[in-house]
């Protein structure tokens, strides 16, 4: 097992999968209503769990009892009863729910059955204690507090932990304060920090765009393309040497193969090959890696997975879609979904035959593709090299590049699980190649998926360019000292236009600048 690692990510706890998460409460159980309306069952459930040690303070945080196995744990955890006057007092509660939560997702674990995707349990958690526990007014201290604690909490537990922000001003400060320590992202080597590096400055620039494969989804309990396969399968239930005929074959040929099955069932009134794809893809919850990419800030992406879990995730990173090709033009920012969806169970593509409708079919989604490829640095994730929708993909690439481009740094790059000797002379002209492991193997390895989201938490971290803390109330106490003296000045020249020049051309120009570090409304 490796290091423990406390990663940063925009989003929304409720639609968060993760082992367990911190619920705020009092020692009186009182919860926002937010929680309440968002968590189903939550209420009752909580009733059914309230115990005397809580409620007189011994103890300070408890797992809801009774919980679904297949739901993330809600693990009630007490700010002080009457508020908190240091943000210090945050320190204890904070701890207790990582070892309360430690226990309980570990026990989890083992009283669930097959193997769990993530090496070792992910707990996550709302930035604590600044709403009703009265710290609000002092968050750059809290964000700060929180960090650290966790850090070296997480570490003594062996466990993860992910901070998910709701607010765009907390999510840069946290950014801000991880980068002025390299060390937490010891778990990943030089290389692997270079590379994101480099990735982080096409992020900057607005040019990198995520292109996403299945693995993207896994985190969030989505299967595989040959698990889908596999699953597709067994449902249509194949004798032992259908399957063993089936599983020597490539996935698309599988996928027509399994239509065809399917077809003959549909007639019967079962469900159709591709209602049950979307039964089998449809998630409500994102993992780790979509609300990362989520939380890139890249305004383009692709997509070929069939769920709704990136677009979930980009609407909690407060970054909503337009959907090509339903949803176009309803936001600025988008995502192209090549390979259907499962809104519209008939537009999925898996098999050979599908494929090739979609040249002709989708020609101008494809140009898409090729366009954004031409002006902009693609970053596959969640592909591995033996997946035919990536040969295929690829193929476009390199029919689309001039000749004369097809050399040098290439115009994207892959982050793979695994490595192979033959990789880089197959793909070095149209790919980066950056695996997370140093094995050659085809089946998913949880170590390196969970390397995969230390080194998108740090690409996501140097990508993260806003300091729209710096003027804000409330975050004063994070800054370094050249920053608290910059603020001071930036603030004095807010404060000393008149109102005739904040009106004029630059005078706006600079209010827009200084309301996009935070400082409030200037002049009229």
């Amino acid at each position: 097992m490796g290091e423990s690692h406390v990663f940063v990510t925009r989003g929304s706890l409720t639609n968060f999968a993760c082992d367990a998460w911190l619920l705020p409460t009092d020692r009186t159980y009182n919860i926002a209503s937010h929680w309440r309306s968002a968590v189903r069952g939550l209420e009752d459930a909580v009733q059914k769990s309230k115990d005397p040690g809580f409620a007189g303070g011994a103890v300070l945080a408890q797992p809801v009892h009774a919980w679904p196995a297949n739901e993330p744990l809600p693990v009630l955890t007490a700010v002080p009863y009457s508020g908190i006057s240091s943000v210090n007092e945050l320190i204890p509660p904070l701890r207790e729910f990582i070892c309360v939560a430690a226990d309980s997702a570990r026990r989890r674990r083992n009283e669930a059955r097959g193997e769990p995707s993530r090496p070792i349990p992910l707990l996550a958690m709302p930035l604590f204690g600044t709403g009703g526990g009265g710290a609000g007014l002092v968050k750059g201290d809290v964000i700060r507090l929180l960090l650290e604690e966790t850090r070296r909490a997480a570490a003594e537990a062996g466990v993860d932990v992910v901070l998910v922000l709701a607010n765009e001003k907390d999510f840069a400060l946290a950014q801000e304060l991880r980068k002025r320590h390299p060390e937490w992202w010891s778990p990943l080597d030089r290389e692997h920090q270079e590379q994101a590096a480099r990735l982080a400055g096409y992020a900057r620039d607005g040019k990198l765009v995520p292109f996403m494969g299945a693995g993207v989804s896994m985190s969030a309990g989505a299967p595989s393309w040959t698990d889908l396969l596999s699953a597709l399968a067994t449902a249509a239930q194949l004798s032992d040497s259908e399957r063993e005929s089936l599983e020597h074959r490539g996935h698309l040929d599988q996928a027509s193969i399994l239509r065809s099955v399917y077809e003959e069932r549909a007639a019967r009134g079962a469900l159709t090959f591709n209602q049950a794809i979307a039964e089998l893809v449809e998630l409500k919850r994102y993992g780790l890696a979509p609300a990362l990419l989520a939380s890139l800030g890249s305004r383009e992406a692709i997509t070929l997975n069939y769920d709704e879990l990136f677009e979930i995730a980009s609407g909690d990173a407060g970054v909503p879609r337009s959907v090509i090709p339903d949803g176009a033009g309803e936001h600025d920012d988008w995502l192209l979904k090549l390979h259907g969806s499962v809104t519209d169970p008939e537009s999925i593509v898996l098999t050979r035959d599908d494929y090739l409708g979609f040249s002709t079919s989708r020609n101008a989604l494809s140009a898409l593709v090729k366009a954004t490829l031409m002006t902009q640095h693609l970053l596959f994730v969640g592909f591995g090299l033996t997946d035919d929708h990536f040969h295929e993909i690829l193929h476009d690439v390199k029919q689309a590049l001039p000749k004369e481009n097809r050399t040098g740094e290439g115009p994207a790059t892959a982050l793979m699980l695994s490595t192979d000797p033959l990789d880089e002379r197959m793909w070095s002209d149209q790919l980066n190649l950056v695996p997370m492991s140093t094995e050659s193997r085809k089946e998913f390895i949880p170590s390196s998926g969970r390397t995969l989201e230390i080194f998108l938490d740090l690409l996501v971290a140097l990508s993260t360019d806003s300091h729209s803390y710096l003027l804000a109330e409330g975050y004063e106490g994070a800054l370094t000292g050249p920053e608290k003296s910059l603020r001071e000045s930036l603030l004095d020249i807010g404060k000393r236009l008149t109102d005739g020049e904040a009106q004029s051309s630059g005078g706006t120009r600079l209010r827009e600048m200084l309301a996009e570090l935070g400082a409030p409304t200037l002049g009229t």
